[in-house]
């Protein structure tokens, strides 16, 4: 692929890159189906908050902090 330091020339080349590979009816699909999923899945960063800190560590995120204190009730093994 050509290299090109213009963004807006860059991006036309793509698109018409894809145009030429897979045709304007299906890019045209793939853009509507891209631009409707988008939205759902904007939750994805508010579910890696809720998510337990043993997990986290397990895909590699960072604990979220420390641990919320113990009930008074489980200091007496009930």
């Amino acid at each position: 692929m050509t290299r090109t330091d213009d963004v807006a020339l860059s991006l036309r080349l793509d698109l018409e890159t894809l145009l030429a590979a897979y045709g304007p009816r299906r890019v045209l699909l793939s853009l509507m189906a891209a631009l409707v999923t988008h939205h759902r899945n904007r939750g994805l960063a508010a579910r890696f908050a809720e998510m337990d800190d043993h997990l986290r560590r397990d895909i590699g995120l960072p604990p979220r902090g420390p641990a919320p204190p113990m009930p008074h009730w489980t200091y007496f093994g009930w």
